[in-house]
């Protein structure tokens, strides 16, 4: 697989968390998603992008079929997606204390930022520049998700079934305005009916 490849080409001698200290590895994860937090516009999607190419291609910290993974089970639990992927990346790399590290680093910026701009919002809100600003941010977001979409899409077998449930699940979400919840629970139905019941059904026929 791509993603794997790229991982393991990325990760360099130290990089790996069972490689260092859990100090170093506190202070990488606070560097890292830090970093995420200051910088990541659009909302929690937005930061899919980021998370795969840095912690996958670039550290090599995860493979891309361990950040799917993790990006699902955050997208199913209650919360952001964002604070939830943080809290589980930092959990894969350094137990409890990383999860609570990581998730304290990636929330700080943005605290700090709305602070900052609610002690100033009546002069920022009719502002037209910062409006302009916006908007352009918004477009840059959208661009960063797709990327991800893209990159990420390569992991995903190519088969008519998952065409089929990716189809469904797109025509639920875009066209019936469906809630995302439901979108999760069919595909985790899906995953049990298809890779799970179905592989089984079939041992036992032959």
């Amino acid at each position: 697989m791509a993603g794997g490849e790229d991982a393991g080409k990325a990760r360099q001698p130290g990089d790996a968390p069972g490689e260092a200290s859990l100090g170093r590895r506190l202070l990488a994860l606070t560097l890292t998603f830090g970093k995420f937090g200051g910088i990541t516009f659009g909302g929690g999607y937005a930061i899919i992008a980021l998370l795969e190419d840095d912690l996958v291609r670039r550290k090599g910290w995860l493979t891309q079929d361990e950040l799917l993974n993790i990006i699902t089970v955050g997208e199913s639990t209650p919360g952001p997606i964002a604070v939830n992927t943080a809290t589980f990346v930092g959990y894969r790399l350094a137990g409890v204390l990383g999860g609570v590290v990581a998730t304290l680093a990636l929330v700080f910026p943005a605290w700090l930022v709305i602070v900052l701009v609610s002690s100033c919002y009546l002069a920022f809100r009719d502002n037209t520049w910062v409006a302009a600003a916006l908007a352009g941010i918004r477009v840059a977001a959208i661009v960063l998700i797709a990327r991800a979409f893209l990159r990420m899409g390569r992991g995903v077998p190519r088969n008519a079934a998952n065409l089929a449930a990716g189809t469904l699940a797109f025509v639920a979400v875009a066209l019936l305005d469906l809630n995302a919840l439901w979108i999760v629970v069919g595909g985790l139905l899906f995953g049990v009916a298809w890779y799970g019941v179905r592989p089984r059904l079939r041992e036992g026929a032959e």
